[in-house]
This record gives structure tokens, sequence and C-alpha cells, in this order.
């Protein structure tokens, strides 16, 4: 199709500076995904420590195996049609049993619906049958993705929303689709491209973007998703958070327990913090023992919710770990209109700032 090959170099282009799109691949990645980067060379003598990477290792090794099965070999290729015209799942599933009997399940969800149809059984590839001019199909498109970060996507649409077609590509579909052109064979085509694309794309993405040590995002692939966020952000009106944090005393731990057990401090940090965010939130360690997290929807009272949800999940940490040491952690925010944001590294700075100013109040307190 003549869109992706522009796609592909558009890609390139852009991870090797920094301005990947995300999805290309996942930005929220979760499972098995998420633990890929967890992996590491010594192991802490410690049972706990032992079964923790047994079982990171084991689910590792699940997913890899999945991954190497395509999914037209497994079972049916799950197609989830979102579209307000009932008729638009019934076309693509003629189609796609036309071309390749018994090889696709096609089901269909209204926009309000999708998401539960999304949370409630596998899917494979969704296909958007809505209009791309109306800000409802990208807001639409912008929830379901973060809903369900490893499923690729497809716009299908009617020819006078074409121009919009590099744009719906840049925001992380796979493909778009023009009414007009498809037929069977086609169909079949652009879905399997596109689920064997975003497993590519995932996997390098990993190798890029994600730090080793927590499976968390790392700095690049913080401000690359970070970027993208915010485009869809000014789209919608939202207003976006930031929250810059930082483990306290890891120095102490590392020179009074050794490093291996700084690691270790380092991963609870980054379990707490998961825990504390949302599952869509894009949570990452930009660096040594600084982490960052971007929130859309943020609402007024969001950072001050945020922070005491933070404290109790560092102090029922502490309770129930039973650690060398007490795990810290220190937090800033910072949020702004995006319609109104330059960028994200301006909202990280100053979240930094606010950041500062609690480790300062948490020493005056000592």
């Amino acid at each position: 199709m003549a869109i992706i090959q522009p796609f592909v170099q558009t890609m390139g282009a852009r991870v090797r500076h920094h301005q990947a799109e995300r999805r290309l691949l996942p930005p929220r990645r979760g499972g098995a995904d998420r633990r890929i980067g967890e992996r590491r060379l010594e192991l802490v003598s410690s049972d706990e420590e032992r079964r923790d990477h047994r079982d990171r290792r084991q689910a590792v090794r699940r997913e890899q195996v999945r991954r190497q099965v395509p999914a037209a070999r497994r079972d049916k290729v799950v197609v989830l049609v979102v579209s307000d015209r009932e008729d638009e799942a019934r076309k693509v599933r003629e189609l796609l049993e036309g071309a390749a009997p018994g090889q696709f399940g096609v089901s269909a969800a209204a926009p309000p619906g999708a998401l539960a149809r999304l949370a409630k059984a596998r899917v494979d590839v969704v296909l958007l049958a809505m209009s791309l001019s109306a800000r409802r199909g990208f807001t639409t498109f912008s929830e379901l993705r973060t809903a369900v970060p490893g499923v690729p996507f497809l716009f299908v649409s009617g020819a006078e929303d074409e121009r919009h077609g590099l744009e719906a590509v840049r925001a992380g579909a796979q493909d778009f689709l023009v009414k007009s052109d498809l037929h069977g064979e086609f169909l079949v085509r652009a879905l399997r491209l596109a689920i064997e694309r975003n497993r590519l794309h995932s996997l390098l993405l990993d190798m890029v973007l994600v730090d080793d040590l927590t499976g968390l995002y790392n700095r690049r692939g913080f401000l690359t998703l970070a970027t993208r966020d915010l485009r869809l952000a000014r789209r919608g009106g939202e207003t976006l958070l930031v929250a810059f944090a930082d483990l306290d005393d890891l120095k102490r731990v590392n020179d009074t327990a050794g490093h291996a057990v700084g690691d270790r401090a380092l991963r609870d940090a980054a379990a707490v913090l998961r825990q504390t965010f949302r599952g869509s939130d894009l949570v990452a360690r930009i660096g040594g023992d600084e982490y960052a997290v971007l929130v859309r929807h943020a609402g007024v009272e969001s950072a001050e919710v945020l922070a005491e949800r933070l404290k109790r999940q560092v102090r029922d940490f502490n309770r129930r770990a039973a650690r060398p040491y007490q795990l810290s952690i220190s937090l800033g925010f910072a949020s702004h209109k995006a319609n109104a944001l330059g960028s994200v590294a301006g909202l990280l700075d100053r979240a930094d700032r606010a950041l500062y100013k609690d480790k300062r109040r948490k020493h005056a307190q000592t």
C-alpha cells in the first residue's frame, strides 16, 4: 500500500531523533511485555528474589513463544469493528470470509461499548470504521489504544478522509484504508501486515526505549511517547500532569548494603510507582534514581490525590516487604493545559523543581 513506505521511513527517522511515534508500538505495555526489561545478570541471595526472577523468566518465555506463532496459525484472527453503523461489521465479515474462509472472526462494537468489549475477550486487531475528519474518531482511537496498547489499529474511512491518513499513522494507527478500495484479499493482507508490523515495532521499541533494570521506559522512551501524548491531548483539550519522583538515599543503600540491593530498591520504587498510577499513565525511569510519570486527563485535585496514594503505597510496602532499607520517594508535580504547552520537557523541568521543594521539606523535618 502506498501509505506503508512513507510510514516505515518516518518511523525510522523518528526513532533515530528521539521522536518515534508511540506504537509504532504500544506505549502502555503490560504483563510479560513490561517485565522483559526486568531481567538482570546477578541475583540477590534471597528466596524472594530468586522467585521473582524465576517468575519473570517464565513469563518472558511464554510471551516470546506466543509472539513467534502468528495469530493466524493459533486460532482465528479476532477482528473488532468499531463503528456507529451496524452494517460495517457485516461487510467486513463478508469480505474476509470470501477471501480467507474460516480464518477470521469478526465482532462489532459501537464506540461507547468498545472499551468493555476489549476488556472482555481477546482481540487481535481493531478496525475503526469512523470518520477522521470529526474529532470523535481520533478521540475514540486515543482512548481505545491507551486501554489496549498491544493491539494494532487500522482506520477504515471514506475517500474524503484520505488527507487525514498520514496524521492517523503518526498518531499510532498501523494503516489507513479507504472504503472504496477495499476487497477481500486486500483487507486480509492489510490485517495480517498490521499485526506483524505491530509485533516487530514492539520488539524494536523495547530495545530502544525501555530501561533494562526496571522494565519502565527510559528517558528517551518517556520524551518520545510523551510528545505523542501531548499531540493527542491538544486535540482533546486535555490537561497534562507530570510527576517527577526521586528515590531517597539510594547512595546510602549502595554504600551500606551493596549495589545489588540498590538495584532491588530501584525496582521496588518502580513497582510502587506502577501501583500508584493508572495502567494508562506513562511511567519511566529517566536516569539514576529519578522517575517521571505523565498523566493525561488530569483534574484540579489529581496531584494531591496521587501524592497521598503514593504515601500509602510506600507505607504499605515498607510494612510488608521486610527489606534491609526503608523505601522513601520524593515527588513533585507540574500541570498545564495541553493546547497551551510548548513541550513536555518544559513541564518535566517544572516538576523537577517542585520535587526539590519536597526534598527540602523532608530534610527540614529530620
